[in-house]
């Protein structure tokens, strides 16, 4: 039998121009696949030394189209070691020949072939470099170790043929037929394959090959995963379509809030639209609020609606809570440069101060707010630093800089300036009836003094959770998604437990993903540089598996949906990436393919039956499914993140808990 062609790419049916790229901070909690054609291959990579360029183009030459990477990382004044790359296969492919003709429009950097491709931080990769060696690397996190070297000069002249054949036990690569070097090892990577240059290169044609008793082995194993997974499948409910709601023109994407407004105990949802200020790619300043029912009924607006204020790549300072303890619950927000109270039945502004004037803050410097005299607001926590016994205070933070503290009549209770991270986390530690604050690397008790900071970090912090993830250890950790610094567990006494560094860690959640395993699980998702890798350790740290699904966006919140105390992560809407996933990395239940908006998701109880829903949304429309059959008689009741501490850069959590209902309630009967 003869060998199967898996790829037999000449970039014919591009048309040309720039590849489509996403390079924005949308993909940070949207599903934003790029715009346009990209064919059988996805682009892992993005990076802030890049300065918002794309790297990849389709050219064409002589009646031929080629794929070009235009962009000479070396020449780049912040230059880091993210390789620009497209990625194409099935990470279980094996036993296959990769040919790849290329041409080197500058020997300076290297450009070549990528194999065994795991995710963007793992894989083998065959170059010429430097215009004078063949070189074979192995990629494994932030090491790039060399296997062999040998001379081979080339120029920019001239294509050259690559090929890597991999069989059982060696890694033959050979550049225009002549043997280059053969690497013989215990058993040859399994993974997709890639092409990658660091400096201006163009690939001409793109051929894998496999041999037939490989491709009849992937077939067959990939019928047995079919089946393993369908069986797994069966034990969960399956997704039900419950309410479509119009979002006219005051939809917005990933800036909603959940909440009790008309105080008839049901659910509301805030739909806000902000505005850039100044293309600002870090502040925004609020536009308009919508208050609306489960049946897309406007209750109140404030502010002028605009559909094409609904993009959102930051935080906004806006939640929905009863800051004065009457039973009512008020909307707290910024707007127009001023800290408002509001009713939160009718948005009637019920109190109000200025914001805080600008301060300059010269430790930390990646983004200062002062382009005006007092600050937009970047986000609010409600917290109880006065040993209220409830929460009743407001922390007002601006981009990454500095926080302030008002009571619920809005009086400043303190100030602080210091590498604030994206979202704070609060939390009574030491029993003495008040919150301490966790922001950025450092503890405050609830008066702003520092308990501890943790030292010798170089970026800021995106997500915070603070629990016992570990049965075994009677005293809670802190864990944190902390961008180029990594996934960090600590003490809380501040003392760092583990230290990842898996490339620009973006979001955070802990739940039990495994529920044979002790403790809970961590998951955690990159971002910039190394984009889309998602990681989950145990309850100590330790990493159990990582994968690369191929897509940004993916907020992988846990997901209580049988009631039975499995829970299931939430990537995204998309169809094809995303849907709820166990701790396997298996996919449970998937989004049906009716035509639903798959920018935005969420996770929330809406129907009452401690379950909760999920939603899909973009600016237009909103998609809202429950599950299709009803609850069973023990349920699963976990504590979640707080509603009225909403935010984008929220870390979440799922903390077990049980309650056994007084009466069988079916789904049916609340709907």
């Amino acid at each position: 039998m003869s060998n199967i062609i898996l790829i037999d790419e000449n970039f014919r049916s591009f048309h040309t121009g720039y590849f489509p790229s996403d390079i924005s901070a949308l993909g940070e909690y949207h599903f934003n696949p790029p715009k346009g054609y990209t064919g059988i291959w996805y682009e892992p990579n993005k990076s802030t030394a890049w300065q918002g360029r794309k790297c990849w183009m389709i050219r064409e030459c002589e009646g031929e189209h080629l794929l070009e990477q235009e962009m000479d990382l070396f020449s780049l004044p912040w230059f880091d070691d993210t390789i620009p790359m497209l990625v194409s296969g099935v990470k279980d492919w094996k036993g296959y020949t990769l040919r790849v003709e290329l041409q080197a429009l500058a020997c300076r950097g290297f450009c070549g072939t990528v194999f065994g491709y795991s995710d963007s931080r793992h894989f083998h990769m065959f170059v010429l470099e430097a215009g004078k060696d063949a070189v074979l690397y192995r990629k494994s996190e932030d090491n790039l170790e060399e296997l062999e070297r040998t001379e081979y000069k080339y120029d920019c002249d001239h294509v050259n043929t690559m090929e890597v054949q991999l069989d059982r036990t060696a890694i033959r690569c050979r550049i225009n037929e002549s043997e280059i070097f053969t690497l013989m090892c215990y058993s040859c990577p399994p993974g997709r394959i890639a092409l990658a240059a660091s400096n201006p290169a163009r690939f001409h044609t793109v051929r894998l090959e496999m041999k037939a008793e490989y491709y009849c082995n992937y077939i067959s194993c990939k019928k047995a995963e079919s089946e393993r997974v369908h069986l797994k499948c069966r034990e969960f409910p399956a997704p039900r379509l419950w309410k479509v709601i119009n979002l006219k023109d005051f939809g917005s994407a990933r800036s909603i809030r959940y909440g009790d407004l008309s105080g008839k105990g049901n659910t509301e949802l805030l739909f806000i639209q902000s505005m850039p200020c100044l293309n600002s790619e870090d502040e925004s300043m609020i536009s308009c609020l919508t208050a609306v029912d489960m049946d897309g009924r406007v209750l109140w607006q404030i502010g002028e609606p605009c559909r094409e204020n609904n993009t959102i790549s930051r935080d906004l300072p806006v939640q929905i809570y009863d800051i004065d303890g009457d039973g009512l619950n008020e909307v707290i927000y910024c707007k127009d440069f001023n800290l408002i109270i509001a009713d939160g039945r009718t948005g009637r502004t019920i109190k109000r101060i200025r914001t805080p004037e600008s301060i300059f803050y010269e430790r930390f410097t990646i983004f200062q707010n002062t382009t005006f005299s007092r600050i937009v607001g970047d986000s609010i926590r409600i917290c109880d630093f006065s040993g209220a016994g409830r929460p009743s205070d407001i922390l007002l933070k601006d981009r990454y800089n500095n926080l302030w503290v008002y009571d619920s009549c809005l009086r400043l209770i303190w100030h602080r300036s210091l590498n604030t991270g994206h979202f704070p986390f609060s939390l009574d530690i030491n029993g003495d009836g008040r919150e301490e604050l966790m922001v950025g690397y450092s503890l405050l008790d609830s008066k702003g003094g520092t308990i501890w900071d943790i030292p010798d970090m170089t970026c800021h912090v995106d997500e915070i959770i603070i629990g016992r993830f570990d049965p075994g250890n009677e005293k809670m950790q802190i864990a944190m998604a902390a961008g180029e610094d990594g996934f960090l567990l600590a003490d809380i006494d501040g003392r760092i437990l583990v230290q990842e560094k898996i490339g620009h860690v973006q979001r955070i959640s802990a739940a039990n993903y495994i529920p044979e395993l002790p403790g809970l699980e961590i998951a955690v998702v990159t971002f910039w540089r190394n984009t889309g890798i998602i990681v989950l350790f145990d309850c100590k740290g330790n990493r159990i598996h990582s994968r690369e699904p191929g897509a940004n966006g993916n907020i992988i919140c846990p997901v209580n949906w049988t009631g039975d105390g499995r829970e299931l992560m939430l990537y995204s809407a998309s169809t094809r990436f995303g849907g709820l996933f166990d701790g396997y990395g298996d996919r449970m239940v998937a989004f049906p393919e009716d035509g639903h908006p798959d920018l935005c998701c969420d996770a929330v109880n809406l129907t009452g039956d401690e379950r909760e829903e999920l939603l899909a949304w973009d600016a237009s429309s909103m998609y809202i499914y429950t599950q299709e059959d009803s609850l069973k008689q023990t349920s699963y009741t976990p504590q979640k993140y707080p509603l009225y501490n909403y935010s984008n850069y929220r870390g979440e959590y799922s903390f077990p808990a049980w309650r056994v209902p007084e009466r069988h309630k079916n789904a049916s009967d609340t709907l």
